[in-house]
This record gives C-alpha cells, structure tokens and sequence, in this order.
C-alpha cells in the first residue's frame, strides 16, 4: 500500500469509532446524549470531504451499520441510517458537487426524506403495521404518562381536568404535524453539522462555500406555499388541513431561520458584543413569542430587504 492509501483506510477506522461512540451514547445517555446523536453524521462529513472520495463514506456507513447490528440489532442500524447515515454521505456528495450550503441541505434533506418515507411505508405495507396509527399512539401514551405523574405529585380538580384539556389539544396538533417535525429536526441536525464542518474547511480537500449565516435567504416563491396552506385550513377536510398544517410548520421554520440570518446581520453590522448575543439565542430558546417574531421577521424581510445597503445622504 502507498501512503495514501493507508492514510485513508486509517481515517475509515477513524470515522467508523466515532461514528459509532456518538450513536451509542445518543441511544444509551439520557438528555446529553441528544447532543451526541446531532453531531453523529459529522465523522462521514469530515472524512469524505477530506479525501473527496465518496467511497470513504460509503465503507464508514457501511462498517458502523454492520457493527451497529452486531450491537443492538437491525433496528439500530436502520435508525443509523436514516437519521444519520443517509444524511452524511448525500451531504457530502451535493457539497462536493459545488453546490451552496443552502441548495446541498436542500437537496440532502429531501433525499433522505423520500427514502425514509418510501422505506418506512414499505415495512408498513410489507408488515402490515398501521405505522400512522404506532406514532399517533405513541404521543397519546407519552401524553398519559404525563398526567399520571402529575396527578402521583398531587393535581386535582380543576388543575388536573385543565391539564388533561391542554395536553389532549397538544396530542391532536402533534399527531398532525409529526412528520414535519421530523422534517424540521432533519434539516436542523444537517445545519448544525454544517455549521461545525465550516471550522475545519482548511483541513478539507473539498473547498466549501464562503456563505454564512447572514446571507441566508429563503426562494421568494416559498411565500405561495404558505398563502396556499393558509387558505387550505379553511377547506373542512381532515387531511388537506393536517397537510397545510405540515407545509406552515416546514415554512414557518424556514422563515425563522431567515429572521435569525437577519438578526445576525445586525449584530456584524452594529459589533454587537458576544454576551448580548448569548444572551438573546438563550432567550431565543426559552421565549416562544420571540421565535414568532424572529419568523415574521423573516417572512417580511421577502419584501423589506432588512439587509439591503443603505445609501446615507450627508445633508
């Protein structure tokens, strides 16, 4: 073997050992362990663009899922898969193309939609499995234990009756919109992962784009999705409104996305200091209505052009 050559096998086992560290402890390490599972397809990210050779992670995939198996079973395997297998290697491959960071999330989240849908409704039908009826009572289980444990630590009356009210509400809108939430996860894993790549860029053989933040902007055209959505809750049909339902989480999130690009963009303008900054994301995260804001913040910067150069005329 030449030097390259062990190079690369070298960062395949590389890639496999973290690639698999992260996934377990995603699956074994409660709450922190989310954190492991985000950052899962970084390893597959990082070593195929490094090498530019899509085999690289191919074989890492490949071994993890095998190992995975071996570990916990298929079903560990094809959870790796589809959460972050998949999603690292077409990642990759759209960024090596050329393509912006934007249009390669895109094309990367899209793809592994499609091929978890048509999966998962395949072992459906294959199975037999009402899988729509699984999660929706999966949300209502959850949602029980819930109010079991409030009612073991002492709620009654009308405390407890308003809590069973509120959560029954907040299982019907969850069995809607489950599968633009996972959608909205998808892309937010794909972002946050690009985010970290964009550190390690001159260790890459693949040259990423110069894009950041700031410069986000959602295809003017994505405003009909939600004007059409809008309108079609209004049509008394179960399943046009749980489908424009879905097109005004997805939209809503792409818009919220916006409205961050463009608060960033003040902060660079303005120098605004690191702590100001925290501390507004960290408010960002605990308050609701300001994530409403910044996603209308976003919506009307479509017409508003928050980031256009201003001309100052001297008086």
């Amino acid at each position: 073997m030449v030097t390259g050559d062990r190079g690369i096998l070298l960062d395949i086992v590389k890639g496999v050992c973290l690639t698999v560290v992260l996934f377990v402890a995603y699956l074994q390490v409660p709450l922190l362990g989310i954190g492991a599972g985000v950052v899962a397809p970084l390893p597959v990210l990082f070593y195929q663009l490094k090498w530019g050779r899509w085999v690289v992670g191919v074989s890492v995939v490949f071994v993890t899922a095998l190992i995975l198996v071996l570990i916990g079973g298929p079903s560990v395997a094809m959870l790796y898969l589809i959460q972050a297998g998949l999603l690292s290697v077409v990642l990759s491959h759209f960024l090596a193309r050329g393509y912006s960071f934007s249009r390669a999330l895109a094309s990367a989240v899209l793809t592994v939609a499609v091929v978890a849908a048509a999966t998962v409704s395949g072992y459906g039908i294959v199975k037999g499995i009402d899988l729509h009826g699984q999660v929706t009572g999966a949300i209502r289980t959850n949602l029980e234990q819930t109010i079991t444990l409030y009612t073991a630590r002492g709620a009654t009356g009308d405390d407890l009756q308003f809590l069973k009210e509120g959560l029954e509400q907040v299982g019907a809108l969850f069995g809607q919109i489950y599968p633009a939430m996972l959608l909205v996860t998808l892309v937010s894993v794909a972002g946050i992962n690009l985010f970290i790549l964009r550190r390690f860029r001159d260790r890459l053989t693949v040259k990423l784009p110069d894009a950041t933040l700031s410069s986000f902007r959602n295809p003017e055209h994505l405003v009909w999705g939600v004007i059409v959505a809008g309108f079609a809750l209004l049509v008394d049909n179960h399943v046009v409104q749980a489908a424009a339902l879905n097109v005004i989480v997805v939209a809503g999130f792409l818009y919220f996305i916006q409205g961050i690009a463009v608060v960033a963009h003040f902060f660079a303008a303005y120098t605004v200091p690191a702590f100001f900054r925290m501390f507004f994301y960290v408010l960002l995260v605990l308050q609701a209505y300001l994530a409403l804001a910044v996603a209308l913040l976003g919506l009307f910067d479509l017409w508003a052009d928050f980031r256009r150069p201003r001309i100052r005329k001297n008086l």
